[in-house]
């Protein structure tokens, strides 16, 4: 079974359901002005510079990646709560990996939470993921 890897960002179809093809506010549109959302889509495109170094430093039948809001708690919850307890984890500590894991900008590595708060550089974010698939076997 793959590693699963969580990159917990905001998704575009979260805010105002404007789906995979159209971006948040802009000239002249109802949402707002193309400012309005700057900081949300600099976090998107951050955390995709994160996610391309991870796909390009594993294979998909070794590390299987999510991308999900923190606002998606129907799965997220879950799915961290899976992860966590398949890992070995205790449910005191999976409790407190969700809470830390349902944040913006959390990586979290089958269960764990590695990285939190500010979108991480790549490299950054490749180390602290190589250590907890180190740690996990």
């Amino acid at each position: 079974m793959p590693h699963r890897i969580l990159l917990v960002r905001e998704w575009d179809a979260q805010t105002a359901a404007s789906g995979c093809c159209g971006r948040l506010g802009g000239i002249n549109h109802e949402l707002g002005e193309e400012h309005t959302y700057a900081h949300v889509r600099s976090h998107m495109q951050a955390m995709g510079a994160v996610y391309r170094a991870i796909r390009a430093e594993w294979p998909a039948d070794e590390v299987e990646i999510s991308v999900v809001d923190p606002r998606n708690m129907i799965w997220l919850v879950p799915a961290i709560w899976r992860d966590a307890r398949n890992r070995g984890m205790a449910p005191g500590a999976v409790w407190r990996q969700i809470r830390q894991g349902v944040a913006q900008n959390a990586i979290v590595v089958d269960g764990r939470v590695v990285l939190t708060g500010t979108v991480p550089h790549p490299e950054e974010a490749l180390a602290a993921v190589r250590a907890a698939l180190v740690a996990a076997v």
